[in-house]
């Protein structure tokens, strides 16, 4: 099983879902106010849903690569009449249509782009389109990438790396009347009374912005930047599925380790095979030059064989 998952599902493990609904948790005071809202890179819809309990916008459109993902988003979100848009976010048609739907709809629009533009094989066509739009018609804009810094390994599904460096250059483009977060990991634990009912717990946590190393980096820009919130949410984890999910890896990881061993059996037989084959070639090389000396022929190979053998 691969451990990177860029759809998030209700199966999800919940550090990973927290992250991804608290990023809409943060966009919800925007995309609640009274506009139409595109969610761009929308996924199956289940961090927003989760983030804007029983509200919704009037207008909304939802864009992903597949439709499929798009059509799960608005039955998640239950909105079945929400425009579905499926396309690449480099195509400027395809913005076009977009800006085209937010902009006949009544109110400010507001466009969330949660951890889309690693994606993209450029962002510059979304900036190009992004811009204008804030400008000319109000549009509030809320979008986040990974710190790669903060993760172990490379994501293979990014076609871009990011990190505060090329965050702030980023930034730099934009508007200067803006609003940047940094998100980070927490880790917590939870006392119950024993026989205790499903409870929502208000959790005290310290942040310490001198120590923190940042998963995700926020910036929100356009009118109503100032509205992006800031907060903290944590679920509860979920020991039976995280062991679920470690067995499935120590599973994968066993049959990667078998198959690299007969992999290594076969290569192992194969350069044995190879070194058979030449050592009988080479007694049948020997022989031949046995025969042709007696023929008073040139050794076949030889530089004077190649040559043309004397005539008789």
């Amino acid at each position: 099983m691969s451990d990177w998952q860029e759809r998030i599902t209700h199966e999800t493990a919940p550090a990973i879902r927290v992250e991804h609904d608290l990023r809409y948790l943060s966009a919800a005071p925007l995309i609640l106010s009274g506009g139409p809202w595109a969610d761009l890179g929308c996924g199956n819809g289940v961090a927003a849903a989760s983030a804007l309990g029983e509200e919704r916008p009037k207008d909304i459109v939802l864009v992903d690569l597949e439709e499929s993902a798009a059509t799960a988003a608005a039955a998640e979100l239950g909105v079945a009449e929400a425009d579905r848009i499926a396309g690449d976010l480099t195509d400027p048609a395809l913005l076009e249509r977009i800006g085209g739907l937010l902009v006949a709809a009544p109110g400010d629009p507001v466009i969330t782009c949660f951890e889309v533009v690693e994606h993209l094989s450029t962002f510059l066509p979304l900036l190009e389109w992004a811009l204008p739009l804030a400008a000319e018609h109000r549009a509030t804009f809320v979008l986040s990438v990974p710190n790669d810094a903060f993760w172990a390994t490379q994501n293979p599904h990014h076609l871009s790396s990011w990190g505060i460096g090329a965050f702030e250059e980023l930034t730099q483009l934009l508007p200067p009347e803006r609003t940047m977060l940094r998100q980070i990991a927490l880790n917590g634990s939870a006392l119950l009374d024993w026989d205790a009912a499903p409870l929502t717990q208000t959790i005290e946590a310290r942040l310490d912005a001198q120590r923190a190393v940042a998963s995700h980096f926020l910036v929100a820009f356009g009118p109503s930047h100032e509205l992006l919130a800031r907060g903290a949410r944590a679920l509860q984890a979920d020991a039976e599925q995280d062991r679920r999910l470690e067995r499935e890896r120590e599973s994968y990881r066993v049959q990667l380790r078998e198959a690299l061993a007969q992999q290594d059996q076969t290569i192992a037989k194969q350069t044995e095979e190879l070194r058979a084959q030449t050592a009988e070639f080479e007694k049948w090389r020997v022989y031949i030059h046995e025969l042709e000396a007696e023929l008073g022929r040139k050794p076949s190979g030889s530089d004077a064989a190649a040559g043309g053998a004397d005539p008789a």
